[in-house]
């Protein structure tokens, strides 16, 4: 998932992955977000404001499956749209490794009934990271996005990660060449992020 988010930040788009798992944890689908880029694709729904992570994901899976025994795995906790589509499609299970920042800037809530994944706090770090850098590139002005400064008060580890990041858009060839030089800062920032969601 990280990578799928990955391709979509180096792209230029918004940093969401997706993978649908059957019942033994195998990927039988997956998506990016697709929703800001134009031109040739992977799917039909690029370039449209339904070409979310989670959407593309939904879409590769085939009728005659059986969700019900599947996971959709995303990177962000999936808004009303997702989890609306998750539940519709009849997907077992939704799990996700970073709450939507969006969500969490607004404080309207995310509208799903996903379960988060505790076990991965670095991810967390990493996912909302770029899914920030994502919104940051994009944004026109000077200004900080005001995601950004929200994330400032509320997610404090997320954000210094994401300033400790090369700026811009990401040309390594893979997120694992692009967090290389960090991983020490990450674990770091991982642990007192920990510290602090506890008490």
């Amino acid at each position: 998932m990280i990578a799928l988010a990955y391709q979509s930040l180096a792209a230029g788009g918004l940093a969401v992955g997706a993978v649908l798992t059957d019942a033994d944890g195998n990927p039988v689908a997956e998506g990016r977000n697709e929703a800001y880029e134009d031109g040739p694709g992977t799917g039909p729904l690029r370039g449209t404001p339904l070409a979310h992570a989670e959407m593309n994901a939904l879409g590769a899976a085939r009728t005659g499956w059986d969700l019900g025994t599947a996971t959709l795995w995303s990177t962000q906790e999936p808004c009303s749209m997702c989890a609306a589509a998750a539940a519709f499609t009849g997907v077992g299970r939704v799990r996700y490794v970073a709450p939507d920042p969006w969500a969490l800037s607004s404080g309207n809530g995310s509208g799903s009934d996903a379960d988060a994944d505790p076990g991965r706090p670095h991810w967390l770090l990493v996912a909302n990271a770029m899914f920030l850098r994502s919104v940051a590139v994009a944004s026109d002005g000077s200004e900080e996005p005001r995601i950004l400064t929200h994330h400032r008060a509320v997610e404090p580890e997320t954000t210094a990660f994401h300033d400790r990041l090369p700026a811009g858009l990401p040309t390594a060839a893979s997120p694992e060449d692009w967090l290389r030089p960090h991983w020490a800062l990450l674990a770091e920032l991982s642990a007192a992020r920990e510290l602090r969601t506890r008490s």
